[in-house]
C-alpha cells in the first residue's frame, strides 16, 4: 500500500510540473523533450487471514473445546476434593456384672440412648455435609464471576491498545510522510527543470530520490513493526496476568474454603460430644441411683473395661483418619496426573491444527495469487480478508 500511495504522489507531481513548465521558460527557447514517467510497479496483493476465527472453525476445534472442558472439571473436582472426616468415639457400654434387676434396667436403657447417640451423629453429619455443598457452591459462583470479570478488563484492556497503537501507526505514517514529501518534490522538480543534466548526474538525481524513498518506507515499516511487536508483548503479559490472578484467587478459595469446613467441622464434633457426654451423663447418673450395692471390685472392674473400650476406640479413629489422607492423596494424584495429560492432549491438538492453518493458507495464497498474507488486520484499503476462503477450504 505504501508503495502504491508513494507512486500516486510522485505521478501527482510529475502533472503538476508539465503543467506549470511552459509558462516558466523563455519564449524563445526551443521545447523540451517530453519526459514520460516509469510505469508503476504492479501492486502487492495483500490478504489478511484472522487465525483466531479460523482456529475456532477448524474441524477439530471441538476436540480443543472438550479438552478444555475436562480440564475445568478436573480442576474443579482438585478444588472441591473434601478434607478428612473426624470419626466419633464409640465408647461401647462396659458390661456390669449385675444384679437381675440392674440388668433388665440397663437393657431397657441401653436402646434409647444408642438411638439418642445415633441421632446426634446424624445431625452432625448431616449438617456438615450440607455445609461443606454450600461452600463448594459459593465459591463455584465466586469463581466464575471472578474469571468473567478479568476476561472483560483483558478484552478491554487489549481493545485499548489496540486502537492506541492504530492511532500512533498512521499518525507516525502521516508525519514520515510530511517530513519526506518536501525532499522528494525538490528531487522531482530537479528533474524537471535541469534539461542539460549529464547522464551520471542523472542516474545520481534518481539514486537519491529512491534512497529517499526507500529510507522513508523503512521508517514508516520499521515504526510498524515496534508497534505489532509491543502490542503481542502486551496481550500475553495482560493474560499472563489474569490467568495467574485467576489462579491465585481459585487457590484462596481453596484455603478459604477448607478452612471455614474444617472450623465448622470441630464446631459440630464438639457439640455432638457434648451431648453424647451429656447423654452418657443423664445415663450413667441413672444407672448409679441403681448401683448403691455393687461392691468396690465390680465397680473397678467396669472402669478398666471403660478405660479398654477408649484406648481401642481411639487407635482405631486414628486408623480411620490414617486412611482418609491416604485416600484423599491418592485421589489427588490420580486428578494431576489427568490434569497434565489432559493439557499435554490439547497443547499437541492445538499445534496441528495451527499447523494445518499455516499450510492451507499458503495454498489458498498461491490459488488466490496473494503476494503476502497478514494475520493481523492492517489498515490497507487493498487488503483482501482471506479469513472466510481459508475456513471454507479447512472444511471441505
Amino acid at each position: 500500500m505504501i508503495r502504491s500511495l508513494a507512486w500516486v504522489v510522485v505521478g501527482a507531481l510529475l502533472l503538476g510540473c508539465q503543467g506549470r513548465g511552459p509558462a516558466a521558460r523563455p519564449p524563445a527557447a526551443p521545447p523540451a523533450p517530453e519526459v514520460t514517467a516509469p510505469p508503476p510497479p504492479p501492486p502487492l496483493r495483500v490478504a489478511v487471514v484472522d487465525f483466531i476465527r479460523a482456529v475456532q472453525a477448524h474441524p477439530r476445534w471441538g476436540e480443543v473445546a472438550a479438552l478444555d472442558q475436562q480440564i475445568q472439571e478436573i480442576q474443579i473436582e482438585l478444588a472441591m476434593v473434601p478434607g478428612v472426616q473426624i470419626p466419633s468415639l464409640q465408647i461401647p457400654t462396659p458390661k456390669i456384672d449385675l444384679t437381675p434387676e440392674m440388668k433388665a434396667e440397663v437393657e431397657r436403657m441401653k436402646p434409647e440412648f444408642q438411638r439418642e447417640v445415633q441421632a446426634f451423629e446424624d445431625a452432625g453429619r448431616k449438617e456438615l455435609a450440607d455445609y461443606g455443598q454450600q461452600v463448594r457452591s459459593d465459591q463455584l459462583q465466586k469463581l466464575s464471576a471472578r474469571r468473567s470479570e478479568l476476561k472483560t478488563q483483558l478484552d478491554q484492556a487489549i481493545k485499548d491498545k489496540q486502537q492506541a497503537i492504530a492511532t500512533d501507526t498512521q499518525q507516525f505514517q502521516e508525519q514520515t510522510m510530511a517530513e519526506y514529501r518536501l525532499p522528494l518534490l525538490n528531487l522531482h522538480l530537479k528533474q524537471e527543470t535541469i534539461q542539460t543534466m549529464s547522464k551520471t548526474d542523472a542516474e545520481a538525481l534518481a539514486a537519491q530520490i529512491q534512497t529517499l524513498t526507500k529510507e522513508r518506507d523503512e521508517k514508516i515499516a520499521a515504526h510498524e513493526r515496534a508497534n505489532q511487536q509491543a502490542f503481542f508483548e502486551f496481550q500475553k503479559a495482560e493474560s499472563d496476568k489474569a490467568s495467574a490472578d485467576l489462579k491465585a484467587y481459585q487457590d484462596q478459595l481453596t484455603q478459604e474454603g477448607q478452612r471455614l469446613v474444617d472450623e465448622r467441622a470441630a464446631q459440630i464434633t464438639a457439640r455432638v460430644r457434648a451431648e453424647i457426654e451429656a447423654k452418657q451423663g443423664e445415663f450413667n447418673q441413672r444407672l448409679k441411683d441403681r448401683e448403691q450395692a455393687l461392691v468396690a471390685a465390680a465397680r473397678g472392674q467396669a472402669i478398666q473395661q471403660m478405660t479398654q473400650a477408649k484406648t481401642e476406640a481411639e487407635a482405631q479413629a486414628r486408623k480411620q483418619i490414617q486412611a482418609q489422607i491416604d485416600a484423599r492423596d491418592k485421589q489427588m494424584q490420580a486428578l494431576r496426573t489427568r490434569l497434565l495429560g489432559l493439557q499435554r492432549d490439547r497443547a499437541r491438538l492445538y499445534a496441528i491444527i495451527m499447523a494445518d492453518l499455516r499450510i492451507e493458507a499458503a495454498a489458498l495464497s498461491q490459488e488466490k495469487g496473494w503476494d503476502v498474507v497478514l494475520t493481523q488486520a492492517v489498515a490497507s484499503v487493498a487488503a483482501v480478508d482471506g479469513t472466510d476462503d481459508l475456513i471454507a477450504r479447512i472444511k471441505h
